[in-house]
């Protein structure tokens, strides 16, 4: 069986590691054809709803609009980030709203923000501001795929993330939605924590916490510090989750220094390749690509040839 999964090679790094990962699968004796689009766009989002999956390198922002990112996820309909953070001893995944919260782009610099000083008397008159919406349909969706994925993956954690002490009205809602579709999952030990109490335990290690569930900014964070923790943003992948597409991405950015120098690690995009793999009912190679980059972030050689070398030796 053939599986037809479209391609984004992305900036900087992007067609490097996108390319090992590309070779990674191909080792296994999985089939895919792989639908390659140079840019985001309409073209883009059409075959990546047809095809239901895309393996998506880094893509940067340019001219000072928003993330091209940010579009694709709006564009497909993206409900939920899961970014998995195995090594060192650790074991974390942080999964996270993709909808609205403060990178929902919704800024006004201090020239245009004087409408909002009637509502908010205590913004100073040369404040910037910044909207934070928290929708509670999007923090319902995306929490009951955020403890399906925890109870599929044979979790039996997941911690909601917030600050609902100091933001009732935001925090608060996605605390209150998030517990309200708890009751769903039984099977689960769904508890909640402060955001930094949250990296607090995570840098101490005194609470051994297992699935994070947060809104978008706490969570792109969180993902950062578990991926320091567990490694590095080199070994750190990552999907985003939709009712009609996924797509498979590395935590890291273009890293643009490096493009071309084959100096960047493709472990983490090769990992997302093996999350792809499992999305795809693909489950013994899904493994085998997972073993054999555990085995090389044990001890990774240097250069992007030479651990996906090591990847393909222990396939």
């Amino acid at each position: 069986m053939s599986h037809r999964v479209v391609v984004l090679p992305g900036d900087g790094i992007g067609p490097d590691v996108v390319a090992a990962a590309q070779r990674a699968i191909a080792a296994t004796g999985v089939a895919i054809e792989w639908d390659q689009h140079a840019a985001y766009g309409d073209e883009l989002v059409a075959a990546a709803v047809q095809a239901g999956a895309v393996l998506k390198g880094p893509v940067g922002a340019t001219g000072g609009g928003r993330s091209p990112n940010l579009a694709l996820r709006d564009a497909l309909g993206l409900e939920l980030g899961v970014r998995p953070c195995r090594g060192n001893g650790r074991d974390v995944v942080v999964t996270r709203m993709l909808a609205g919260d403060l990178y929902a782009g919704i800024e006004f610099a201090a020239e245009r923000a004087a409408p909002l000083r009637g509502l908010a008397p205590a913004i100073p008159a040369d404040a910037a501001v910044a909207l934070k919406p928290i929708s509670r349909a999007a923090v319902m969706a995306a929490a009951v795929r955020a403890f399906a994925w925890a109870r599929d993956h044979g979790r039996s954690r997941v911690t909601i993330v917030h600050k609902a002490t100091v933001m009732p009205a935001t925090d608060g809602l996605f605390l209150a939605a998030a517990r309200e579709q708890a009751a769903d999952f039984p099977q689960l030990t769904i508890d909640d924590r402060l955001v930094d109490a949250v990296c607090h335990d995570l840098v101490t290690g005194r609470d051994r916490l297992n699935v994070l569930f947060a809104p978008m900014l706490y969570g792109d964070i969180l993902s950062d510090v578990c991926a320091g923790l567990t490694g590095g943003l080199g070994f750190a992948p990552g999907v985003n989750l939709g009712r009609e597409c996924a797509v498979f991405e590395a935590v890291h950015g273009t890293a643009r220094r490096h493009a071309g120098r084959g100096t960047a690690s493709p472990i983490a995009l090769i990992r997302s390749g093996a999350m792809l793999l499992e999305y795809l009912g693909e489950h013994t190679a899904a493994e085998r690509v997972q073993a054999a980059t555990d085995a090389v972030a044990a001890q990774p050689p240097a250069g992007t040839q030479a651990q996906l070398d090591a990847v393909l030796a222990g396939l």
